[in-house]
């Protein structure tokens, strides 16, 4: 079922709950030649700032000890934010566009960039630069060593020339839109509890209807029954066929 006006406004859900797995994005790669022209110039954007080229990493043979990279974070943020930006150019070249963009944790970045923050090469600089932040850091978790990274995470974005969002971009810690607080490091580096349920909840009081998550997965709209109001499952649409949106 194509993506037209009689279901409502479309929001686009960049999650960040699983990491990609070994190959994820092969089938697209191969059958859509916009995906893999977006996909590889995106992972060769990120290479720099990684030990192994990115692609290598995503494509590795399952089992192998390079696909089990990805269960590195300084691997996984990166592979995301490509896979992400990746499905949002294709979507795009199709015609597809939201009406409201979301991103969850990790999945900030690639929403940022959908809404029109960051331009690709600053997405990826910031991207790329906390992957290296974290590469030296063997438990991510929270504490003194953390701390340090997010600073000179923030102090890389405040080298960045972010802009207002082009679509409405919805923040995961307030459930409101954006503005002019994109500027400010301490909005993509603070900790908070995320409020996906006050989301979902605002996004269809504002009439939205289909729900698109880009990812790996269907990880938030299988959230979605329990955070909308009784007797409204049935009026969202989730749409994970990339052959029939093509249409």
């Amino acid at each position: 079922m194509p993506l037209d006006g009689r279901t409502g406004r479309t929001a686009f859900l960049f999650s960040a709950g699983a990491s990609p797995r070994p190959g994820t994005g092969a089938e697209l790669r191969a059958e859509f030649p916009v995906f893999a022209s977006a996909l590889d110039d995106i992972c060769a954007r990120l290479d720099p700032y990684l030990q192994l080229p990115l692609s290598c990493v995503m494509f590795a043979a399952d089992g192998t000890r390079t696909a089990a990279l990805l269960d590195r974070v300084s691997y996984a943020g990166p592979a995301l934010f490509a896979l992400q930006a990746a499905q949002y150019r294709l979507l795009r070249s199709w015609g597809v566009v939201p009406d409201v963009v979301y991103g969850q944790a990790a999945g900030r970045m690639a929403a940022a960039y959908a809404a029109g923050v960051f331009s690709l090469a600053d997405a990826c600089h910031a991207v790329g630069t906390l992957a290296r932040l974290l590469d030296a850091l063997p438990d991510p978790a929270p504490g003194p060593g953390m701390d340090g990274i997010l600073g000179a995470y923030g102090r890389t974005l405040a080298t960045l020339r972010p802009r207002a969002p082009r679509l409405p971009l919805v923040c995961d810690v307030t459930a409101r839109p954006v503005g002019a607080e994109t500027a400010e490091p301490e909005f993509w580096v603070r900790r908070a509890p995320l409020r996906f349920a006050d989301t979902a909840g605002a996004l269809h009081r504002d009439g939205v209807r289909t729900w698109l998550e880009l990812g790996p997965d269907d990880l938030l709209v299988h959230l979605l029954p329990g955070c909308l109001p009784d007797g409204t499952a049935s009026a969202f649409a989730l749409y994970r066929d990339w052959a029939a949106l093509q249409r």
